[in-house]
């Protein structure tokens, strides 16, 4: 059976591994090397107990190749978090943006209807005013011209 290792240990508990002979056989203490000389993966274990690296051209290119790796993915890693924090702040400033406009069109809301009431209330005031009998609609302006009491229309001479 597999080293006792690697399986769960509740499934090990129940199910110890047996010798040759069908004896259960006693887990190893940590960091101890078994008689045949190979560590708890199998693999021929270094005189140190420790992963024994290997000094082939291949090897460290693959080092190499670790390294460059890490190396990238911190640099990503990195320029992600900048750009969260760029769109972050943008998302604010456009949070921000959206607030003023909602207070400007709350604000304009409020202007049309008070608007409203304003114009109500002086067509109600010129429904209660009784009729003139004289025509006053045009009032004589300094200059000599007249303009007209309600409106914008002016009337001009032609002396300019």
């Amino acid at each position: 059976p597999p080293p006792p290792h690697t399986y769960h240990e509740a499934y090990y508990a129940q199910h110890p591994p047996l010798d040759s002979q069908g004896n259960p056989v006693p887990p190893l203490p940590p960091g101890s090397v078994p008689a045949d000389g190979t560590n708890a993966e199998g693999s021929p274990s270094s005189v140190s107990g420790g992963r024994q690296l290997s000094t082939s051209k291949r090897a460290e290119q693959n080092r190499k190749a670790q390294r460059a790796f890490r190396e990238r993915r911190d640099a990503h890693v990195k320029a992600l978090e900048s750009r969260s924090q760029l769109l972050d702040a943008a998302l604010a400033s456009a949070d921000e943006a959206n607030r003023r406009w909602e207070d400007c069109r709350a604000l304009v809301d409020q202007l049309r209807v008070e608007n409203a009431a304003l114009r109500a209330a002086l067509g109600a005031a010129h429904a209660q005013a009784p009729p003139n009998t004289t025509d006053n609609s045009q009032k004589p302006l300094e200059n000599g011209n007249t303009q007209q009491s309600r409106g914008v229309s002016v009337e001009h001479d032609g002396d300019d």
